[in-house]
């Protein structure tokens, strides 16, 4: 479908699926495409791909960090033992994108703004005139110039996953300030990964000392962090769930989660007795006037009765007891109340504290979200109607109350809301004059042109100038000088784009393509300024090698609703809105693809090797479109079932696809190979009319299959990687056939337990494989006999795709949460000669 008319980028609340899948095209598909998708679904399919199928107790976090470190030693001592090419110290080059250019903000009227990607806390330091920002795979940046630049801090941490930023109060020389960053992004997202501990710095951020507490917090989310403004070595700390999102997090009994307190300055902890023994935690407050007395409010899905709820503590956070259906006006525990929020502010004159309480609970035909509010300090509550409906269908990702320190009677709100218009309230950025009896929306501002991006996860006003409040969402970070009134883009040179899969152009090594969470599918021309280019939730994207100006890439996916691809014939031309369609429905108009087919929340497809217009798509079975460019918009049944519509996952989905190119020109390919979700590897001979399943002796190892990959040189050699943890060594993260895909045995001798995302052949060496890992690049020089890290100027973050080209001599990776990056040798070797 060709959409010319403006649309909504912004996310739809979670409420409005059910009623979109029911419609009919083209309004229903418009619709579902531009909105990001189902959290919990993506949870699962994140989860998939990092789970460890043989031990559920598994902490891959713990993994992840013994691996990061072991990598960072090996980079020190295996210098001589790289190819001869790679040992001039060639360096990963970072090409953005900072920022993507006019992404996706909100509509009606259009003011696409430059975004960069997902940032989860703010920190203001007024003595340093800094401003401290976490992205949710990105790490912490610095800015010192009111956001005109930023700095990255801490890109060889032991985890880039930011769950929260605290500065130590009171007065510290210049450039001396004490940091906290609480690892571990706490949104319940499917990309919300656990973290590693708590790390500190007592020089502004210039160096790092830590983990601490990576005993009580590895692998789970430091959600929230405070330090005690009348003792600074008392600290609370506040845990939820980590990488495995919503939908997975209650299936995997990881460290108990809860209240922690450290009275050393952050180096030790211990858990505070709550409610239950593993109690998820969102957000904490030191209560404004009384600093003896703490607030914590917590998670309750549901799955853990007694969870959830606002915690009070009156003993300085030694014990806590449960206010929600005790104190007046708040409702009793339930697991309707999901993830909730706390705000509070002195409002002098010896008052007791204003305090503002948000919730996920459901409200009739508005979507989720309440606000409650109080003004004896926590005695009793009063629901603001007004807002109702602020976080609408995600309260548990986005929920964010922030009220003025020193002026309870404004009061913000931030989440998902109203998109379609964002005048309307309620919207995913609303502010109160009134102390929360009226809210308006601010969500743009026309005459700075500009807008906010939804997902709002952060809000904090200057310290001293309270008309000035800066806004962390999916987009990146906004500052108002005005309280909202008007908005200023700061996204320009923060780079944390969240990549989930890439392609580069045949010839021209300044272009690329990629799919990017909440920011849409975008290219790369040569410069850090990369052009937003559709919209949705960006997932593989694929360049025709043969034709560079066809395009093809996927949104989200999701059974009996959106289940197909975007593409144009245009190249870098085509604009969001522009791109045509091609959509399984459930009437016969559709492509031919199973509408009720399982499917990957990003579903995997791929473009011939022999003849590139040629396009198979991944569900549970394997589908193909022949000409795939040829075709008009949403033509119906474009796509035919291979191996007569055999499950080729079964209990599972396709993950990857792989083909070998077809020495007959102009004929598909005749071997072709597909991995799933839980490691089933099948492959077919006969151009796709039977498939027969390999690497299941003597038993399937039930892995999740990122990635296959053919050898151009020598068709009987074939990768395979794996995006898991195995829990000892050998990782069996990358495996190998020598006799075309019938036989295989583990290839991961070097490679730590740690998920391998995708693969890709060495541009310029040969018998030389590359590997992206959770924790970075390696590359093995003997066939993948053994592995060696290679990383300089890679940041520590997860590499989701990895796409070389032998024409231009570069490999491109892409990573979840840092950008991509490039490395680009002089090519004075090709095939082992000296040109």
């Amino acid at each position: 479908m060709k959409w010319v008319s403006a649309v909504s980028v912004a996310l739809l609340p979670l409420a409005v699926i059910t009623a979109v899948a029911a419609e009919s095209p083209p309004s229903a598909m418009k619709d579902r495409v531009v909105k990001e998708g189902l959290r919990d679904q993506r949870g699962k399919y994140e989860a998939e791909r990092r789970s460890n199928p043989d031990d559920a107790n598994f902490i891959s976090a713990l993994a992840r960090l013994q691996a990061y470190d072991q990598v960072r030693e090996a980079e020190r001592s295996s210098r001589d033992k790289l190819p001869l090419a790679y040992q001039f110290g060639e360096r990963w080059q970072s090409i953005g994108p900072a920022p993507l250019l006019n992404g996706q903000t909100p509509t009606f009227p259009i003011i696409p703004s430059p975004v960069s990607g997902r940032v989860t806390s703010l920190a203001i330091d007024t003595i340093d005139n800094a401003v401290y920002a976490g992205g949710a795979q990105g790490g912490i940046w610095r800015t010192l110039n009111g956001g005109a630049t930023w700095t990255p801090l801490t890109d060889h941490l032991g985890s880039l996953a930011i769950g929260s930023i605290a500065l130590a109060p009171g007065a510290h020389p210049i450039n001396q300030g004490t940091i906290y960053i609480g690892t571990g992004e706490g949104n319940y997202s499917a990309d919300s990964y656990g973290g590693v501990g708590v790390y500190k710095s007592t020089d502004s951020g210039r160096t790092w000392q830590g983990p601490y507490g990576t005993a009580l917090f590895a692998g789970r989310s430091v959600n929230s962090l405070a330090v005690d403004r009348a003792n600074p070595n008392h600290l609370v700390a506040a845990t939820g769930s980590g990488v495995y999102g919503l939908g997975a997090s209650a299936a995997i009994p990881l460290l108990p989660r809860g209240i922690f307190n450290s009275n050393d300055g952050g180096v030790t902890w211990t858990k505070a007795t709550t409610q239950i023994a593993n109690d998820p935690a969102s957000t904490l407050i030191q209560d404004p006037v009384t600093p003896t007395t703490w607030w914590v409010a917590m998670i309750g899905f549901g799955t853990l009765p007694g969870s959830g709820g606002v915690q009070k503590s009156i003993d300085n956070g030694v014990t806590w007891t449960q206010v929600f259906g005790t104190a007046t006006g708040l409702p009793a525990l339930s697991g309707t109340l999901g993830r909730s929020w706390i705000t509070g502010s002195n409002p002098g004159g010896g008052n007791p504290s204003v305090l503002y309480i948000g919730t996920g609970e459901p409200n009739t035909g508005i979507g989720g979200g309440k606000v409650y509010k109080s003004i004896d300090g926590g005695t009793t509550w009063t629901e603001l109607a007004a807002a109702r409906g602020y976080c609408q269908g995600q309260c548990f990702y986005d929920l964010p109350v922030y009220t003025e320190p020193g002026n309870p009677n404004i009061v913000y709100t931030g989440g998902a809301g109203n998109s379609a218009d964002p005048e309307t309230t309620p919207s995913f950025f609303m502010r109160s004059n009134d102390g929360g009896t009226t809210f308006a929306s601010k969500v743009r501002s026309p005459s700075t042109n500009t807008a906010l991006h939804a997902d709002v996860h952060s809000i904090v006003s200057w310290p001293g100038r309270p008309n000035e409040i800066w806004v962390g969402n999916d987009g990146g970070i906004w500052k108002s000088t005005d309280r909202g009134d008007t908005w200023q883009n700061l996204n320009t040179s923060l780079q944390l784009t969240q990549f989930q899969a890439c392609d580069t152009h045949p010839s021209d090594p300044n272009i690329a393509y990629g799919g990017t969470q909440d920011n849409g599918t975008n290219g790369w021309t040569g410069s850090t300024a990369w052009p937003h280019l559709d919209f949705g939730d960006g997932g593989f994207a694929l360049i025709d090698q043969t034709t560079p100006t066809n395009l093809v890439h996927t949104y989200y996916n999701q059974t009996n609703n959106l289940i197909g691809v975007g593409y144009t014939t245009a190249g870098f031309v085509t604009q969001q809105g522009d791109y045509l369609g091609s959509f399984a429905d459930s009437a016969a108009t559709g492509n031919g693809i199973g509408f009720s087919d399982r499917v990957l929340f990003y579903a995997p497809i791929h473009l011939d090797r022999g003849v590139s217009d040629t396009l198979y798509f991944g569900t549970h079975k394997l589908y193909r479109a022949n000409a795939f460019f040829s075709f008009p918009d949403q033509t119906p049944n474009i796509f035919t079932a291979l191996g007569g519509g055999a499950d080729l996952a079964p209990g599972g989905v396709l993950s990857a696809i792989e083909t070998l190119a077809n020495p007959a020109v102009g004929l598909n390919a005749q071997v072709i190979f597909t991995g799933s979700n839980n490691g089933r590897v099948f492959r077919s001979i006969d151009g796709g009319l039977s498939f027969t399943e390999v690497d299941a002796l003597p038993a399937v190892i039930p892995q999740y299959v990122s990635d296959i990959l053919v050898d151009p040189r020598n068709p009987n050699i074939v990768y395979q990687s794996r995006s898991a943890f195995n829990g000892s060594l050998p990782a069996r993260n990358v495996r190998k056939s020598i006799d075309g895909g019938s036989t295989w045995t583990d290839s991961s001798t070097g490679l730590p337990d740690v998920p391998v995302n995708a693969l890709a052949f060495d541009p310029v060496v040969p018998n030389t494989i590359w590997a992206g890992t959770d924790v970075g690049a390696f590359l093995s020089s003997d066939g993948g006999s053994t592995w060696i890290p290679y990383n300089e100027g890679l940041p520590n973050v997860a590499i989701f795709d990895l796409k070389s080209n032998r024409t231009t001599g570069s490999i491109l990776a892409c990573t979840h949460g840092r950008g991509a990056f490039r490395l680009k040798l002089d090519a004075i070797f090709i095939d082992g000669f000296e040109r």
